[in-house]
């Protein structure tokens, strides 16, 4: 892809040849949203809870006074709170979009067992090569290098250290290489097609296509949260966590937690960025009205055994990368 192409395709969703479209249509239709219909008033079944508890938030309560306190966070190893004990921060009327509904579902995970059997799952978990594998092996079918760049340079950009933005609805090698490694795994019955493509349908209609491989040293030191949303759109958002090869209880964190992004549930979408589809940083919608996130709202869903991938739709959550990372990479489907 050349430089100037390169950057139109990052402002705009991805295109794909008729053929691909059809055979997208076909992954998407086979797939169950787990979020249901968009507009459902249900209220889901938190796949984090460890109490039996569902928070509940007063629509009474005094937005300004509930929300306006010191996001600083005062301990040395703070408290990390069961998801439902978390609470839901209340919008200011004043940033909310006009005529949104209240949130009901926040995040919600799906199970690699679930989508492709026992036999990947038990790879992926056991295994920490592996992982690493199934990240070079994706890169190999779906890094486009750029003709404008030397060899040398494209090979950093594609280098496992390095995060990368690709095009997940077409491969030019026809998913050659996630194909073969799983057939040299004994997981003959997903090719690396079928993986790609049921990951990406979990995003649903309309999808952008990209796919993100964001790379992260292990042991990142300690970090202040930056909230923002990727677009602030009603569209599901797919992550696929790769965690480190040294359980989280090594760094002093419960299990699981430094994987995937931490959270702030959102009591209703926020106002539309300017230009639509911009990313929303928190600071600038809220700079100017004092309305700080306190530690309480802070939301770390943690990567387990049937909770590989979290799905959420941008508009009711605020995100953030972990304040301390433990994973080798995670995988972000628009």
């Amino acid at each position: 892809m050349r430089g100037a192409a390169r950057a139109r395709a990052r402002a705009r969703p991805a295109r794909a040849s008729p053929r691909a479209r059809r055979a997208r249509a076909s992954t998407t239709r086979a797939m169950a949203s787990p979020f249901g219909d968009a507009g459902a008033a249900k209220t889901s079944v938190d796949p984090f809870a460890s109490s039996a508890s569902r928070s509940r938030t007063s629509e009474a309560t005094t937005t300004r006074a509930k929300n306006a306190v010191d996001a600083t966070p005062r301990a040395r190893a703070p408290a990390y709170r069961a998801w439902d004990d978390v609470e839901v921060f209340e919008v200011p009327e004043t940033l909310r979009r006009d005529g949104a509904a209240r949130n009901e579902r926040f995040v919600e995970h799906v199970s690699l067992e679930g989508l492709f059997g026992a036999t990947f799952a038990d790879a992926f978990h056991d295994d920490a090569s592996f992982r690493t594998d199934v990240r070079r092996a994706m890169r190999k079918d779906l890094f486009v290098p750029d003709e404008n760049l030397s060899a040398e340079a494209n090979a950093a950009m594609s280098a496992l250290s390095s995060s990368v933005h690709v095009n997940w609805f077409e491969s030019r090698t026809g998913y050659a290489a996630l194909s073969a490694l799983f057939a040299s795994r004994g997981i003959e019955d997903v090719t690396g097609e079928r993986f790609i493509r049921a990951l990406g349908g979990l995003c649903g209609e309309p999808c952008h296509g990209t796919l993100i491989d964001i790379a992260s040293p292990v042991g990142a030191r300690k970090i202040s949260h930056s909230w923002h949303q990727d677009s602030g759109y009603d569209r599901l958002t797919v992550m696929l966590g790769f965690p480190a090869a040294a359980p989280s209880e090594s760094m002093g964190l419960p299990s699981g937690v430094g994987v995937f992004s931490h959270a702030v549930k959102l009591s209703h979408a926020l106002r539309r960025p300017s230009p639509p589809g911009a990313v929303l940083q928190w600071e600038d919608v809220a700079s100017a009205r004092d309305v700080r996130l306190d530690a309480r709202f802070v939301a770390r869903p943690a990567f387990a055994r049937h909770r590989e991938i979290i799905v959420y739709r941008d508009s009711s959550i605020l995100h953030s990368a972990p304040d301390v990372a433990h994973r080798e990479a995670v995988w972000r489907f628009m």
